[in-house]
């Protein structure tokens, strides 16, 4: 699978706040609150999602992409069961949270980390910590695609043919599209539409990520947290 070191996300990976005014200064006229954002949670299909009946409920929550860690704990979960204790996969429902930063990189398409994301990069790598100098600029998501069918080579597209879920963070979503409009001085608006529409098909994109793992538990998903 192609290098796995990437990515930013959310309004807190970047310093976009203005200067603060002296306190002489009398304060400007409040601005207009601003549009919300189109998004419509589809809580029917986030129900079916967690009440799909499964021997095994696992779900992973993580905030960080960590060279795609939690994709491997996914993995591992299914292969543990199918190898070594011969069940089906379908036995097996496994889901991954993401949430609050970098981690919902997971889940776009190659079209949106193509020309949003990676250029991006530079941007972020002191702020999240990671060393993204590896990211093949122009090859799209380097976790979203399998390269064999070996049981090693985790990928999204494969957990999801296997029965796994993804749940994506609209605020991370939102903050990341902020962040983006800003640095590439481009209409927050569209950017956001972009993203929103370039979330993988098999993931579903959930009002807030905390609410997901919550929901998860209550479904009767065991939890680990990736990160």
């Amino acid at each position: 699978m192609t290098t796995r070191k990437s990515f930013l996300a959310s309004a807190s990976l970047f310093t976009l706040s203005a200067g603060i005014a002296a306190a002489a200064t009398p304060a400007p006229a409040a601005s207009p609150a601003p549009a919300k954002d189109p998004y419509s949670f589809d809580e029917t299909r986030f129900a079916a999602v967690l009440s799909r009946p499964a021997k095994h409920k696992q779900c992973f929550g993580t905030t960080k992409l960590n060279n795609g860690d939690v994709l491997d704990g996914m993995q591992n979960t299914i292969n543990a069961y199918v190898q070594y204790l011969h069940e089906a996969a379908s036995d097996t429902h496994v889901a991954a949270v993401l949430y609050h930063g970098a981690s919902i990189g997971l889940a776009f398409n190659d079209s949106i980390w193509n020309e949003f994301i990676t250029p991006l990069l530079p941007h972020a790598g002191k702020t999240l910590g990671e060393d993204f100098s590896q990211v093949p600029a122009g090859k799209g998501n380097p976790f979203l695609h399998s390269t064999t069918k070996s049981s090693d080579d985790v990928s999204v597209e494969r957990l999801i043919a296997q029965g796994g879920s993804f749940f994506v963070c609209h605020n991370a979503l939102s903050g990341l599209a902020h962040a983006a409009a800003a640095l590439l001085k481009r209409p927050y608006r569209p950017v956001y539409e972009q993203l929103l529409a370039g979330v993988v098909p098999g993931a579903l994109v959930v009002p807030a990520g905390v609410m997901a793992i919550n929901a998860a538990q209550e479904a009767g998903f065991t939890y680990i947290s990736a990160s």
